[in-house]
């Protein structure tokens, strides 16, 4: 029985699955984030941090980690001169994980997922991409990184229906179970796809959460994620996730940093952010983990109640 399957079955039972906490914001903390590329540098120049960060998680119960692939596509990686090295990006990538998986003598249970985020401009989902160009994006990272292994496939901080069947179909052609990773915001009553601007600013009424989950209903889509989503909204955005998806879900979210005189600071500490993820336990998700701003100790906090639970 694979990695995936053994977390299946215990999903099946009703059991909570403990995913890991941000990538790109440890960069951030350390003063390597890529002004241009954000995560990607790194994943470039310094592998052995990423995956002493993938170790750390795993050291503090993460059962399932992201690959450090969010922005090694060639629509990101060419905003820093860098598209000649996605190949060389990805490959790290699943290499990083697998690595740590093994340092962590977790080979037998850590689900390994591989990473692809929403296409650039990542901040703007009122900004249209063609759905064959976030296709092409996404063979070219997924192909790469399944020479390593992965356990599973998901799109992240998805603010497109394009962009999410794009990271679906990619998933499928190599055999990779598919998971969709949604961020929302509200406007007004509704729950919208976007981070800032939503898909339709300008007179148009947008793309919303319970849109993207009719496009997805006829897919092979092995769980749905409300993530990259600031705390106070990820609860509502699962209760439509619940009313209109049958399968598996869960949430990892966000919160900004402290802009005060120490901008490395979290807004929400550990106890804080547990408080969080206990309603959406309630709600019925059964993947929870942390994304922006959220660190090992965030995910060990999580650790900790899991076992009482």
């Amino acid at each position: 029985m694979s990695n995936f399957e053994k977390m299946q079955a215990r999903i099946a039972v009703g059991e909570t699955i403990l995913m890991d906490g941000g990538m790109g914001s440890e960069f951030e903390r350390r003063g390597l984030a890529s002004p241009t590329v954000w995560s990607g540098g790194p994943m470039l120049t310094n592998p052995e941090l990423v995956r002493e960060i993938h170790e750390e998680y795993i050291k503090a119960g993460a059962e399932i980690i992201i690959t450090n692939t969010f922005a090694t596509g060639r629509d990101s990686l060419e905003r820093g001169d860098l598209g000649h090295k996605v190949a060389e990006a990805n490959r790290l990538g699943i290499e990083a994980a697998v690595q740590a998986r093994r340092n962590a003598g977790k080979e037998d249970s850590v689900v390994i997922a591989a990473s692809v985020a929403t296409m650039t401009p990542k901040e703007h989902a009122e900004t249209p991409v063609p759905y064959e160009k976030a296709l092409d994006t996404y063979r070219e990272q997924f192909a790469e990184m399944a020479k390593g292994g992965p356990d599973v496939a998901v799109g992240e901080m998805l603010i497109r229906i394009s962009d999410t069947l794009a990271s679906i179909d990619a998933a499928a052609e190599l055999g990779l179970p598919a998971w969709v990773g949604l961020s929302v915001l509200r406007d007004g009553d509704e729950l919208y796809l976007g981070i800032r601007g939503r898909h339709g600013d300008g007179g148009h009424a947008g793309e919303t959460l319970q849109d993207a989950l009719d496009a997805i209903k006829d897919r092979d889509v092995a769980a749905v994620f409300v993530m990259h989503t600031p705390v106070d909204i990820t609860a509502p955005g699962l209760e439509v996730v619940k009313r209109n998806w049958s399968g598996t879900f869960g949430a990892y979210a966000h919160f900004p940093r402290a802009s005060g005189p120490d901008p490395r600071a979290n807004v929400l500490d550990p106890q804080q952010y547990l408080e969080y993820a206990k309603g959406w336990r309630e709600q019925g998700a059964r993947i929870i983990g942390g994304c922006c701003g959220t660190r090992p100790d965030h995910i060990l906090a999580l650790r900790e109640w899991l076992r009482g639970v």
